[in-house]
């Protein structure tokens, strides 16, 4: 168990972290039983969640939802009491095709970028629509990242296959984009690699979909900083004003992937599909010589409201609980944090955290967390 190391490599700060550390005092600890939990196999009405793609936690303790499965924002007081629903499915201001995560836009306003129609539409904290902003120059797709401390958005964009594509395995570049609060894209700050996709092509049809044990970049965005960590590696970026500034790094030893790993995944790939050519691309898809030799070095990241970062590990399925990484705001690793099973983080606040989880019958419900810090 040994500790940090800083160095400097042409005026970037690296930041060089052991295996593993010892907790502690100036680290988080989480609680296992949630605050405030919201559906569930009884729930009705609004309370009845479906594919929750994002959720925040309000300033007056409320939460709100998006509700993918109804393209909804849904308004709840502290006490999980359900008070207004926003937005709906459709092409028009305030509705929404295919809506990704809501992200602050300033204290009491959030954003909603649609990547269907490339519509950014802004709502108070209130839940009043103020106004719907087409993003101009922009096709379609993307994510939306977050709001950087000048007032930008930060939108991340992946191309998708095209006619004349090969198939087989490929990455693609994820462009991040910056857009003024108006929704005019003011530049590029750099292109990287997307995620590892596996490309069919049947016919004059083609389908694309996530490669086995697949490659992909994170982007995270805290005050005026984005974090981008690919997963072939444990290193994440941090770039100030698009300059590199410091990369954080931990020294990890590689998972193999085994022969009982691959019939694992492959079977969930299957379910109860039935088509033979589809069967038959899915076996070519996981011949083990096509395969990476071990597992993606860790799953995803996120950045917290005091600008530390918290580095998912990595696992193949998504029914265990998830260990946490968590760096402080100079790259130092300070200690593992273990998550309930099954949860899923949306928001990691000052004292919070909020997520996804599912309950006995495996219904969705989004659950508050209390974080304390320093221990």
């Amino acid at each position: 168990m040994g500790s940090s190391s800083v160095r400097d490599s042409s005026g970037v700060q690296i930041v060089s972290n052991p295996a593993t550390v010892r907790g502690d005092s100036g680290c988080v600890a989480v609680d296992t039983v949630p605050t405030l939990t919201i559906g569930g196999a009884d729930a009705e009405g609004p309370y009845d969640l479906l594919r929750v793609f994002g959720a925040l936690r309000l300033a007056d303790g409320g939460v709100v939802v998006l509700n993918g499965a109804t393209s909804e924002l849904r308004f709840f007081n502290g006490a999980g009491r359900h008070l207004r629903t926003v937005g709906r499915w459709g092409s028009g201001p305030g509705e929404f095709r295919r809506p990704g995560a809501p992200v602050w836009f300033g204290t009491d306003t959030l954003v909603v970028y649609d990547t269907w129609t490339a519509r950014a539409t802004l709502v108070s904290a209130r839940g009043a629509l103020l106004k719907s902003v087409r993003i101009e120059g922009i096709a379609g797709g993307g994510e939306l990242l977050g709001r950087l401390s000048d007032g930008s958005l930060l939108l991340a964009i992946t191309r998708g296959v095209t006619e004349g594509t090969e198939p087989g395995v490929r990455r693609d570049p994820v462009h991040l984009v910056r857009l003024s609060g108006e929704g005019v894209v003011r530049d590029t700050l750099g292109s990287f690699r997307g995620p590892e996709v596996a490309v069919q092509i049947v016919g004059s049809s083609t389908a694309m979909t996530g490669a086995p044990f697949s490659r992909r970049t994170s982007f995270a965005v805290g005050g005026d900083r984005v974090f981008v960590a690919d997963n072939a590696e444990y290193r994440v970026r941090v770039y100030a004003n698009g300059r590199l500034e410091r990369i954080t790094e931990k020294s990890v030893a590689p998972v193999p992937i085994t022969a009982s790993d691959i019939e694992r995944e492959k079977a969930q790939r299957r379910g109860s599909g039935r088509d033979p050519s589809w069967l038959a691309w899915l076996d070519r898809l996981y011949q083990r010589d096509r395969l990476p030799a071990s597992f993606p070095v860790f799953g995803g990241i996120t950045v917290d409201a005091e600008g530390w970062l918290w580095v998912r590990a990595y696992a193949p399925s998504p029914g265990g609980g998830f260990a946490w990484d968590i760096f402080d705001a100079s790259g130092r690793l300070r200690c593992t944090c273990q998550l309930p099973s099954g949860f899923r983080v949306r928001e990691v606040g000052r004292d919070h955290l909020l997520g996804v989880g599912s309950d006995a019958d495996g219904v969705e419900q989004v659950r508050l967390l209390r974080l304390r810090r320093g221990g």
